[in-house]
């Protein structure tokens, strides 16, 4: 074998890559990041939590599967056959735990007898009547469901001429609180009942030429958030599941007498908890049937105006005689919840 010159001797061996180390770290922090989010979305599933960090954990889910789904890409950055088997279980757990929701088939056609329906947190505080107003205007709608209905508000829908005469019936809550709901409809309202706790408005209402439809309107307090060093550590969800099952009762004796019905509001629980499962049981989701993307309608008050919102909490629910053309959300408004609507029919009527 020939010898080795002087030069090839002395040659440095080349450096190791630089940042190897902090890649290796960081790739394995994907990876058991990735597997800490399948694990929680596993406990969501076999056992959904009313209370503590898991319950919290619930209601961040969408967030906790996509920041998953963005760091996959760096856990693959080192070879090992677990790792393609966490990717391939997390593209599928996210595509079945965030799919219905996100993205739905094309909508039926609306019958000419459709009724437009929307649910509206106003936002409690000054100029709620002139909101209100600016947010009605030109758009011709058949039933709205009001949160937060303070009384000034109250005042301005009983005393405005154009609001009257576009939405001549109403049912107005008791109190006036930041909690408070009601309900103008372009339809008679024929029976009318309301509750203080939980805020509740139960009204029925006889579209023309058709059977009558009895509309609830729900706004339960949101549940409590616990915090260390103000950052929030867990939720307690038991007083607010309470008012759930409370409004869910009443729906009930309606779906048995076989009444069409419709559930809209606020009703501050997001699909992941066990409370939507409650509240939503046997009837139809108006943006899960139509919807398109996520469906959020509730941010932070900062963030009111902002066209996006961070979480689906406000619901238009139907009983199942009913089918859904469309669905839209309007965050446009200074409020910090977006407004929901839907166009609604029941085809056992006919064309």
């Amino acid at each position: 074998m020939p010898a080795a010159s002087a030069g090839q001797w002395m040659r440095p061996s080349a450096p190791p890559e630089a940042g190897g180390a902090d890649l290796r770290i960081a790739s394995a922090a994907a990876a058991v990041y990735a597997a800490g989010v399948l694990y929680v979305v596993v406990l969501h599933v076999i056992a959904p939590q009313r209370a503590g960090p898991t319950a919290l954990t619930q209601i961040v889910e969408p967030y906790l599967l996509l920041a998953a789904l963005i760091v996959l890409p760096l856990a693959l950055r080192r070879w090992g056959r677990w790792r393609l088997v966490l990717a391939a279980l997390l593209v599928v757990v996210t595509c079945v735990r965030l799919g219905p929701t996100w993205i739905s088939f094309p909508s039926t056609a609306a019958a000419t007898d459709s009724l437009s329906v929307v649910a509206w947190n106003l936002l409690a505080g000054p100029n709620g009547g002139e909101r209100l107003r600016d947010g009605l205007a030109g758009v011709e709608l058949d039933l709205v469901g009001l949160a937060e209905l303070q009384v000034e508000t109250a005042k301005v829908i009983n005393s405005d001429t154009e609001l009257s005469g576009r939405f001549p019936h109403r049912v107005l809550g008791l109190n006036g609180s930041a909690l408070d709901v009601g309900l103008i409809s372009r339809h008679p309202i024929v029976e009318q009942e309301r509750w203080t706790d939980p805020p509740l408005i139960r009204a029925v209402v006889q579209p023309t030429g058709q059977a009558p439809i009895t509309v609830f309107v729900g706004h339960p307090l949101s549940a409590r958030i616990d915090t260390l060093a103000d950052l929030p550590v867990g939720v307690d969800t038991t007083l607010r599941d309470q008012r759930i099952a409370t409004i869910r009762s009443f729906v009930d004796r309606e779906l048995t007498a076989n009444r069409s019905v419709l559930l809209i509001g606020d009703f501050n629980v997001t699909e992941h908890e066990p409370a939507y499962s409650v509240l939503a049981a046997g009837l139809r989701d108006a943006h899960l049937e139509v919807g398109l993307g996520p469906g959020f309608t509730w941010r932070p008050l900062r963030l009111a105006g902002f066209p996006f919102g961070l979480l689906r909490i406000d619901y238009i629910l139907t009983s199942p005689d009913f089918a859904i053309s469309s669905v839209g959300l309007d965050c446009s408004e200074p409020s910090d919840h977006c407004r929901i609507s839907a166009v609604v029919w029941r085809p056992s009527l006919g064309p």
